[in-house]
């Protein structure tokens, strides 16, 4: 899948299922609580144990999903990422040699910023999608909002804790997406493998999106 392709799949999906958990075993179970309730995007965090493995095992289960690796910090986290089977590559911070790496092998690449030089800086280093990270603690949707405003024509993603109820509110803001972890795996769940209860979290995840884009379809265009 090419790099513009991914890029519009993030762009209609607009939700990045985050999985990082202390165990590869949890960290499967959450992977396919996701996928299995309508996640089409899942990024496996590089922090996972075994996260490379699970990546390959992700991208050779769920063919039709967009496996992405998280916490990417090198070019050879990069270069094992791909060989697995991740199509995107997601940074918490802005390193042009793994940007120039993604480019150079067609990956999807979204790059982690803060401030709008930042932000800018990781833009014209060649990344597809800007990670405002962590945005809960820069200032939520607001910060968003304003960002925006001077900063119009690139692509952002909410990093970091997004709730669920506000999931709108940032794409409200002007995100083309949003990362959902630690608020759809609750360690409380992930501890007890309450995996029914994530897939009934995913679901509402999922319902927002659903939701907008039916509100979009029915405000389109009348044809005759």
């Amino acid at each position: 899948m090419s790099r513009k392709t991914l890029l519009n799949r993030v762009q209609t999906e607009q939700i990045v299922g985050v999985v990082r958990e202390d165990s590869l075993e949890s960290a499967e179970s959450v992977a396919d609580a996701y996928a299995m309730n309508g996640i089409g995007i899942i990024e496996v965090t590089l922090t996972t144990p075994d996260a490379i493995q699970l990546i390959a095992v992700l991208a050779n289960r769920y063919p039709q999903l967009s496996i992405a690796a998280g916490t990417v910090r090198s070019t050879n986290d990069a270069a094992l990422a791909r060989r697995a089977g991740a199509q995107i590559i997601v940074s918490p911070h802005t390193d042009p040699r793994v940007i120039e790496y993604a480019n150079e092998n067609d990956l999807l690449c979204i790059a982690g910023a803060a401030t709008p030089t930042e932000i800018i800086r990781a833009w014209e280093a060649g990344c597809d999608v800007v990670k405002v990270y962590p945005a809960n603690h820069l200032g939520g949707p607001d910060y968003i909002r304003t960002i925006r405003g001077p900063i119009r024509d690139v692509p952002m993603l909410a990093g970091g804790l997004v709730p669920l109820d506000i999931i709108d509110t940032y794409l409200d803001a002007g995100c083309i997406a949003v990362n959902l972890g630690a608020s759809l795996a609750l360690p409380d769940l992930v501890r007890s493998e309450n995996w029914e209860e994530i897939g009934r979290r995913v679901g509402l995840a999922t319902a927002v999106v659903q939701g907008r884009r039916a509100l979009v379809q029915a405000d389109g265009p009348y044809v005759h």
